[in-house]
């Protein structure tokens, strides 16, 4: 996509009103995973302001996350649960998550 930088995209603009337009699906879509999940654990790429992590998270599943904005991490850690989420910072090509083995990544 043409001007888009995933390490400029995501600033603290950008994290502050991310959650501002929802797609309307999210619950949906963290019943479905917790579906899958099972037991976990779960490693969520690009993990965001945690809209579905930290959801996810209460169904029981441990959710681990990679992010490369540390403004989108600053506003995940804002949010209710969202500081009891394991999140490394950094490229998902790259980074190391905590785990060696998820039950869904």
């Amino acid at each position: 996509m043409e001007g888009f930088d995933p390490t400029t995209s995501f600033g603290p603009e950008i994290a502050q009103r991310y959650d501002n337009h929802l797609r309307g699906d999210e619950a949906d879509t963290v019943d479905f995973l917790a579906g899958l999940a099972g037991s976990g654990p779960v490693l969520e790429f690009a993990i965001g302001s945690g809209r579905i992590a930290i959801p996810l998270s209460h169904h029981g599943v441990r959710v681990d996350g990679i992010e490369l904005s540390p403004d989108m991490i600053a506003r995940l850690r804002e949010k209710p649960g969202g500081d009891k989420l394991e999140v490394t910072a950094g490229d998902m090509a790259r980074a190391s998550a905590p785990h060696e083995k998820y039950a869904l990544v």
